[in-house]
């Protein structure tokens, strides 16, 4: 029968042409979006590096209307420090700690670092080792900040596995200096900012990773550095509280930075929260695509079900001579839905030799081989089911006829 249907589909190729491309547009748009989910999937998967949860960010801000006062209002660094004392005092809080950017929020910091020679882009927070520590970063190779780091020349810093991956091609960086200025650079700067930029940035440990932009994002080179009393004040706080603790804990922060710290607000959100949205915004160029993939899989199912219709009907004195001739009508809904099949089969064909092409040429970054070859059979797999979906209800059509329905055709 296979042989039978490959003959029809190759007599009727020009009739076909057509719905193969629909098809194959189709498989095209289903495997990007396959892809695309699954390399997000394979990123949700890789260790966070922290904790989140019962964690809320503190975020203090001037109600002069200054996102960021730290490098204009002078005594911000003890006005943060009396803040943050009194945060911790209050009822409720477990610890409490500084912070330059809260992961999953719009807070982002970015330099170059590397070794002499070598210099990568790399994400960078500011935080103390006691903040390490509370928010669970596991060391895995050298040592966290303590106090043999304080008034040192140097500024101590943690960077993760993927930055000894792509800066040191994975030999040890404990010890090493990572941030290397220009002198060209340097001296466009103002005196101030050129000391704190010439100050050695010195790896004392690793850890296994900050994913701040989410579980949902790419992997990325991250440093943390230990605070300096030159370096960049952090306007946000991060809190730990105990689970199931009532939300009119934010009011008492709130108000305890509007007491510490004249002229100061506080805005209090759950990292929780921030995660959330975080992946809302994330997932929203997929879910477009889905939704998109949704209806052109609609689109071509309805056109697959009118042509196969169309098909069975223009066939009717065929379908009952074979009746006629003894075929049950098994054999002519599998023989329909073969011919259904076997043109899914060359839309698929088609489709995938673009498909590859994204992994090759490297089109778009995220769909890699480790992405591309599950995405390729799970979009193979939906549009062949969806070609078999609409073949079966023209097939019941086909082999309900008798063989007098081939003498009334006309």
């Amino acid at each position: 029968m296979l042989e039978h249907v490959l003959r029809l589909l190759w007599n009727r190729r020009n009739a076909s042409r057509l719905v193969i491309v629909e098809v194959a547009a189709a498989f095209l748009v289903v495997f990007v979006v396959c892809a695309l989910a699954l390399h997000a999937w394979g990123n949700y998967r890789r260790p966070l590096g922290f904790t989140y949860e019962n964690t809320w960010r503190v975020r203090v801000a001037s109600e002069q209307g200054s996102p960021q006062p730290g490098k204009k209002i002078d005594g911000l660094r003890e006005t943060m420090d009396d803040i943050l004392a009194a945060v911790r005092q209050i009822p409720g809080v477990i610890a409490a700690h500084s912070i330059a950017g809260t992961p999953f929020s719009e807070s982002r910091a970015i330099a170059l670092l590397g070794r002499q020679g070598v210099a990568i882009v790399t994400m960078h927070n500011t935080m103390t080792g006691g903040a390490v520590k509370d928010l669970g970063l596991r060391v895995v190779e050298g040592r966290s900040f303590g106090p043999q780091d304080e008034g040192q020349e140097y500024q101590a810093a943690l960077v993760n596995r993927e930055f000894v991956k792509l800066a040191f091609d994975g030999a040890s960086p404990v010890g090493r200096r990572i941030n290397f200025a220009s002198p060209e650079s340097l001296s466009r700067l103002p005196p101030k900012q050129a000391r704190y930029l010439m100050r050695e940035v010195r790896v004392v440990g690793v850890i296994d990773d900050f994913r701040q932009n989410g579980e949902l994002a790419e992997p990325m080179p991250y440093a943390i550095y230990s605070p300096v009393p030159d370096g960049v004040v952090p306007t946000e706080l991060f809190v730990k509280v105990p689970a199931g603790t009532d939300r009119r804990l934010e009011e008492r922060i709130v108000a305890t930075v509007k007491s510490v710290a004249s002229g100061f607000s506080a805005t209090v959100t759950p990292w929780q929260e921030l995660r959330a949205t975080n992946h809302l915004q994330t997932l929203l160029p997929l879910r477009i695509g889905a939704t998109l993939a949704t209806f052109l899989l609609a689109m071509v199912a309805l056109g697959l079900i009118g042509i196969v219709w169309q098909d069975v009907v223009r066939r009717t004195q065929e379908i009952g001579v074979r009746r006629a001739a003894g075929a049950s009508a098994r054999a002519v809904r599998a023989q329909i839905l073969l011919e259904v099949l076997a043109i899914g089969c060359a839309g698929v064909a088609v489709g995938s030799l673009v498909a590859i092409q994204f992994p090759l040429l490297a089109i778009v970054k995220q769909i890699d081989w480790a992405a591309a070859l599950p995405a390729l059979g799970l979009a193979a797999l939906l549009v062949l089911l969806l070609a078999a979906g609409a073949a079966l209800y023209p097939a019941l059509l086909a082999s309900r006829r008798e063989p007098a329905d081939a003498l009334r055709y006309e």
